[in-house]
């Protein structure tokens, strides 16, 4: 079982699914935990409960002001279906974990850790790698969302964009302050039971939503990716970093074999 013990953890997200589920891991075996919700949470494990806005720029500086250092681990979980705006969907499942990480790791002790709470949904990331690559290097939240304004079906696409972003931005962390001694990964979960789970399946359809629960034998329990999330963000993975890892019960894994691939072998033709 990781240890946190005398650790400062930072969770987004921290209200309710799988954020709720690792504040209490985190707390069991530890961690002093700081929450951060656009709701307050009322678990007694949470030391210090952060209320913000995270789909604004200000919003996200608001958070990182309340945030005391040292703290040793981010854990960027807040996320949000296409139910919303697409402009809200890409500023709460990306610029702001990416810009929230920003402006944390001066208050970060030595050996930083930043893990981000991805989807399979982001399956595209390495297709779509240089446009969202060019976004994501774009500071200004409005300019940048501005450039992926022509994408096809933004509206519906969002949620997938934000997530192969997710990925891609988690990458980059591991690349570029490696020389700090920062470790970053990302969680790519399949469905979850949890209240997102609705809104997910009214955005993407009960065919697609229930059919991976069938072929997995059903929907992943918020523990499962909490355990998932605790694991990179622990020392049991020092010398896990860059990693995208799937918690889908396997549905990554049928998805390539059966459409993936033959895909990529029919375009290769």
């Amino acid at each position: 079982m990781p240890d946190f013990s005398g650790k400062k953890v930072v969770v987004t997200g921290c209200s309710s699914g799988v954020g709720a589920a690792a504040v209490i891991k985190l707390a069991v075996q530890g961690a002093t935990v700081i929450g951060v919700d656009r709701v307050a949470s009322t678990d007694p494990a949470i030391t210090h409960m952060v209320i913000g806005d995270l789909s604004t720029h200000h919003g996200v500086r608001a958070i990182a002001d309340q945030i005391t250092g040292p703290i040793d681990v981010l854990i960027n979980n807040a996320g949000v279906a296409a139910t919303l705006p697409w402009r809200t969907v890409l500023s709460i499942n990306t610029l702001a974990p990416r810009d929230l990480t920003r402006a944390l790791l001066p208050k970060f002790g030595p050996e930083p850790v930043i893990v981000t709470t991805a989807s399979q949904a982001g399956f595209k990331w390495q297709q779509n790698f240089a446009r969202l690559n060019a976004f994501l290097a774009i500071d200004d939240w409005d300019t940048a969302l501005d450039s992926l304004a022509d994408f096809p079906d933004i509206d519906t696409a969002c949620y997938n964009l934000s997530k192969e972003a997710a990925i891609i931005n988690s990458g980059n962390l591991a690349v570029d302050a490696k020389h700090i001694g920062l470790r970053s990964n990302s969680v790519s979960p399949g469905t979850i039971g949890t209240p997102l789970l609705a809104d997910f399946t009214a955005t993407m359809g009960a065919e697609n939503i229930d059919g991976a629960a069938m072929w997995a034998g059903r929907h992943a329990h918020a523990e499962e990716i909490a355990d998932a999330l605790l694991f990179l963000a622990s020392s049991e993975s020092s010398w896990v970093s860059g990693a995208d890892i799937p918690v889908d019960g396997g549905l990554s894994s049928m998805v390539f074999r059966n459409y993936i691939a033959p895909a990529m072998a029919a375009a290769a033709q």
